[in-house]
């Protein structure tokens, strides 16, 4: 029986391509941007293409890492706007305030040292 549908546009090269655009910080949607296809097709090829899973599960983190190093780099820059960076990194990668209680005894007394050698 004869395939029915649109042929697809994934190639052995969507993994890398996925691999290095989320390395350089770049969205899902951005991706689909620039190869071309819509979000829906992202998620089936992660669904029926092992090698692109496996690649997106790795570059997820280079993507994250990719914007922290960021961060970092720009704590000092008194031209970036801290609310909207908070508000990308809880949108983009979940983050939130964490509660008194969720602060271990270590993370609050090198906070503290940090604040008194302020």
């Amino acid at each position: 029986m004869a395939k029915v549908g649109r042929p697809t546009d994934y190639h052995d090269e969507m993994p890398i391509l996925l691999y290095y655009a989320m390395s350089e910080g770049k969205s899902v949607t951005r991706f689909c941007r620039d190869v071309s296809i819509g979000r829906n097709t992202f998620y089936q090829w992660l669904d029926r293409h092992k090698e692109f899973k496996d690649a997106f599960d790795h570059s997820e983190v280079r993507c994250e890492a990719f914007w922290e190093d960021w961060l970092v780099n720009n704590f000092e820059n008194k031209n970036v706007n801290s609310a909207l960076i908070k508000m990308f990194f809880t949108n983009r990668f979940k983050w939130a305030d964490k509660s008194k209680e969720e602060i271990s005894d270590r993370a609050k007394s090198l906070v503290e040292s940090i604040i008194d050698k302020l």
